[in-house]
């Protein structure tokens, strides 16, 4: 006879109210511990043979890996795609010259080393060099840019022995890190005391240090008397003036001193009897020089681009790869790449030392108590406003003007007036990290407080003091340094 239902085995699980929970139960309230399904079994009751559980897991996760895995590797690389997108843009805001690596927020103090208040101070190769006297020698001493720890440091010549002669030591910065080279005019007078470090009597020479290690990569005497020193990528750009007062303008390799480009003055400094002096500014994109005339150099060929003769008393401006010039008797005008004419102007374009290049399609004007724009290729006006604020920096596309006591933010392309606050009276130091806007301003009791607000609404995110004793905020690549009279601070 065939067995019925009620004959069947059939499998049992036992529920034990009053059992303590141990180690093969699931911990509920009071009196409701229930046992524990093995993963290797069928649950309860379900009639299955014994492991079908975990076959079953294993069928499914078999069934779903050559979903699950690609999905994984696609997450992972979307993560890293996008941590490098934020690493190159992190490293893009701190390569503009005074613009602050991004922060995170209210920066701390990481390191402090000493500085006089006249050290001059450059990044290059990942760290910051402090330039200056040093127990009677100019000494180059470069520290890690994050720890503050010495990397290096390197004598380069005697301290002159009377006042005249100070500054002996220029090293070439600009706000940005040089690279891998470090390049100093240095300037050795006629030694009082016979010393180890001392040039030959008088000499100038161009002295190119390893960014990484601080030894001579490279040296070269100059001849004439130097006007001014510049750095354009690896080379140097040297602006000189003969006895004659000829004034001349070279390009060199910083290792060798070998010529890219030159170029002389068609007149001499005084040629028309007066006395005058050479002068020389080199910006991203040019040369200017003034002093025997006005002349604009294209900084890559040295080519001219503009010239006025001595007394006609013409001003030049950069503007990125434009270049303005102004006279009384002239007037105004605009000039493109190549020098010709594009427009006239009624005034010079504006261009703050801090400008990350978002309105570099628009032309700028300050006509001292008016702000105007125009389109930089069309020439079509854009927008004026009635303001004494001046244009002190230019990011994300917003002009931040500031004056003593206020600051303000104006949309480049449109002209609207994004925020405008009042700020402590004895504010100083203004840089922004591209998303910010950081200013130094005096504190409830009068010491220096780091302020922060965005660069797009004028909030302000955080306010941190400052070291005691901050007299100026410098920015050198992409490092917050706060100076004191005798300390470099970095913050960050």
């Amino acid at each position: 006879m065939a067995p019925t239902p009620s004959h069947r085995m059939e499998a049992v699980e036992l529920v034990e109210e009053d059992l303590p929970a141990g180690p093969t139960t699931m911990g509920g309230r009071q009196g409701r511990q229930t046992t524990r399904t093995s993963a290797d079994g069928p649950p309860p009751g379900s009639g299955a043979p014994p492991g079908t559980g975990r076959r079953g897991a294993a069928r499914t996760l078999r069934r779903w890996w050559p979903i699950a895995l690609p999905l994984v590797l696609v997450v992972a690389a979307g993560s890293a795609v996008s941590a490098q997108r934020e690493r190159a843009r992190v490293d893009r805001v701190a390569a503009v010259p005074g613009m602050v690596r991004p922060l995170d927020g209210a920066p701390r103090e990481l390191w402090r080393v000493p500085a006089g208040p006249g050290d001059q101070v450059v990044a290059a190769g990942g760290g910051v060099a402090v330039v200056g006297d040093r127990q009677g020698v100019w000494r180059v001493t470069s520290v890690d840019a994050r720890t503050g720890d010495e990397r290096w440091s390197t004598q380069l010549t005697r301290v002159a022995s009377v006042a005249a002669e100070a500054g002996a030591v220029v090293c070439p910065g600009g706000g940005s890190d040089v690279g891998g080279l470090l390049v100093c005019l240095v300037r050795s007078s006629p030694p009082v005391y016979a010393d180890a470090f001392a040039a030959a009597p008088g000499t100038t020479r161009i002295v190119a240090l390893d960014s990484a290690d601080g030894t001579v990569a490279g040296e070269w005497a100059v001849g004439d008397a130097v006007v001014s020193v510049a750095r354009r990528g690896d080379d140097v750009v040297l602006v000189t003036e003969d006895p004659d007062g000829i004034v001349h303008a070279a390009r060199h390799d910083a290792l060798t001193g070998a010529t890219r480009w030159s170029y002389e003055a068609r007149q001499a400094v005084g040629s028309d009897g007066y006395v005058d002096v050479a002068s020389a500014e080199a910006t991203g994109e040019h040369l200017l020089l003034g002093g025997y005339g006005t002349a604009v150099l294209d900084l890559d060929d040295g080519a001219e681009l503009f010239w006025a003769r001595y007394l006609s008393f013409v001003l030049t401006r950069s503007d990125g790869e434009r270049f303005g010039t102004w006279s009384a008797s002239r007037g105004g005008a605009l000039h493109g790449a190549s020098g010709r004419k594009l427009r006239d102007l009624p005034a010079l374009p504006v261009r703050p030392a801090v400008d990350d290049g978002t309105a570099d399609d628009v032309v700028v004007l300050d006509t001292g108590r008016e702000l105007s724009a125009s389109g930089a290729y069309t020439g079509a006006p854009l927008w004026t406003l009635g303001t004494d604020l001046e244009v002190a920096l230019v990011v994300a596309g917003q002009l931040v003007l500031a004056a003593p006591g206020r600051q303000m933010s104006v949309d480049a392309h449109t002209g609207e007036v994004a925020w405008d606050v009042a700020t402590g009276a004895g504010a100083f130091g203004l840089v922004s990290d591209g998303a910010l806007v950081l200013t130094a301003e005096p504190g409830a009791d009068g010491a220096p407080v780091l302020t922060a607000r965005g660069v797009e609404d004028g909030v302000g995110y955080w306010s941190r003091p400052l070291p005691a004793g901050t007299s100026s905020l410098v920015v050198e690549g992409g490092a917050l340094l706060a100076r004191t009279a005798h300390e470099l601070v970095a913050l960050g």
